[in-house]
């Protein structure tokens, strides 16, 4: 009798071993089947693009639909010394393009995109094309602030921005004092250049690219403030999804041997309309 307990304890301890096991293989210890998008891409031959129209860096003519730009100039040959094409799957806003990563409609996201902290969280950035510098400007004529930027942190002071993105950043953290008079998150950023020329705002911060482009079609209304650093320096990338490592690294030496070969720097004095718009990536190496 007793060994026939014995014997059944035995045959239930080995059922409830193997049922733990099948367990945990189908649980936390499951590896999954689905495939990366560096396998994705190399099994295809494509690389599906998210891309955002913010010129320079990427360009879609309104009425042909035709693209061009840095950044698309840039991906283009990257996937051309890869082997592979790139599909413009999807065109993306600021809001909308970590979604179409985490939800695998696009495989990247090309644009003149500044990496952030809180982006950081959802998505992963590839090696900058070039930097963007932020400066202050004012209205033209107005030297108060020239060689001071601290005294744009004044209760008398007002610093046009548009809601919840880069300016209004800016203006809390640096000059909390200042007053801000914001437009809609939809404004066009000529807009917080067209507040400070007609009074409506003391200053505002803006890239120089599309400062001087403002300026040369309404010369007299805004000028740089003067003797005073940028107030931000960003990286422009191309961006994808979070944890996708080997493709990123792909996409890192791409558009490394495009840095180091002077091929960024051609096309960027290609679509560079103001000299000193951007600032180029430093080589590795001093002659």
């Amino acid at each position: 009798m007793n060994k026939h307990i014995s014997k059944t304890y035995a045959i239930l301890g080995f059922l409830i071993l193997f049922l733990v096991m099948g367990c945990s293989q189908n649980g936390s210890g499951h590896q999954s089947t689905e495939k990366t998008v560096y396998e994705k891409v190399l099994e295809s031959g494509r690389i599906r693009v998210g891309y955002i129209s913010y010129p320079p860096s990427f360009i879609k003519d309104a009425n042909s639909g035709e693209l061009s730009g840095i950044f698309y100039e840039v991906i283009e040959q990257a996937a051309k010394n890869m082997g592979l094409k790139p599909a413009y799957t999807e065109e993306v806003g600021w809001g909308t393009m970590i979604a179409a990563l985490n939800a695998g409609r696009v495989d990247i996201v090309v644009a003149g995109i500044w990496p952030t902290s809180t982006r950081g969280k959802k998505a992963d950035f590839t090696n900058p094309i070039y930097y963007s510098t932020v400066r202050a400007y004012t209205k033209y004529g107005n030297g108060i602030f020239n060689g001071n930027a601290k005294r744009i942190n004044s209760e008398d002071v007002t610093i046009s921005i548009i809601d919840g993105e880069m300016r209004s950043i800016i203006a809390s953290s640096d000059f909390p004092n200042a007053k801000t008079r914001a437009l809609p998150q939809t404004s066009d950023v000529s807009q917080v250049l067209l507040e400070v020329a007609t009074g409506k705002a003391d200053v505002t911060f803006v890239e120089p690219a599309i400062a001087e482009e403002y300026i040369s079609r309404n010369p007299g209304s805004v000028i740089p403030i003067q003797n005073v650093p940028p107030l931000r320096v960003f990286p422009n990338v191309m961006m994808v999804n979070k944890g996708e490592t080997d493709f990123l690294s792909m996409m890192n030496i791409a558009i490394t041997e495009l840095v180091n070969n002077g091929y960024v720097d051609r096309i960027i004095d290609k679509y560079e309309k103001y000299p000193g718009s951007f600032e180029r990536v430093a080589l590795p190496y001093r002659k």
